[in-house]
């Protein structure tokens, strides 16, 4: 059996035209709809700074709303790479992320409870950056874009550690505080 889908997955490896077109396309539909993703993410990190109570919170959220226009910058020189005008397109599941922070916002009083749910928040947000980028980098190794992949990796490698960094300020005493926090 697992020879079999080596043996289909390696016919489809040289792709017809089609393929080509078809995955080019998706992968500039997702370059867009990271595009926008960013661009709204860097909007709200520097919109919720005053929303957290810790400054290495604040300072992770600053840190991530700087990166994000780095990221921005990057996309539109992707856009640039390939031809093409930068564009964005909304894109549902981050926009839902950012909608749950914001209600876990409201929902929580100011503190190291909030400071953890936005925590959470946010590594769900980095997590799905980190898909989105990994997926774009593995299109576009097989579009032949290699002046692309660099850029993505950047931007990967920025999600990665963000996330990391998050987990450390989370774990060092924010999950504790919170944790203790009398009713």
């Amino acid at each position: 059996m697992k020879k079999q889908i080596c043996m289909h997955l390696n016919s489809k490896a040289t792709g017809t035209e089609d393929d080509v077109l078809a995955l080019r396309s998706l992968f500039e539909q997702s370059l867009r709809e990271m595009y926008w993703s960013e661009m709204q993410l860097a909007t709200a990190f520097e919109n919720i700074l005053a929303s957290v109570s810790s400054k290495d919170t604040v300072r992770m959220l600053t840190l991530h709303a700087v990166t994000t226009k780095m990221h921005c910058d990057r996309i539109e020189k992707i856009f640039e790479s390939i031809g093409l005008p930068p564009q964005h397109q909304r894109f549902e599941p981050m926009e839902s992320l950012i909608g749950d922070m914001m209600a876990k916002i409201a929902l929580t009083e100011f503190g190291s409870v909030r400071d953890a749910a936005v925590i959470a928040c946010v590594q769900l947000i980095t997590h799905c950056e980190i898909a989105a980028y990994g997926t774009l980098k593995s299109f576009a190794l097989s579009l032949k874009e290699e002046d692309v992949v660099a850029l993505l990796e950047k931007n990967l490698a920025d999600e990665k550690e963000i996330d990391l960094k998050l987990t450390v300020v989370a774990e060092a005493y924010i999950n504790d505080e919170a944790a203790n926090k009398e009713f």
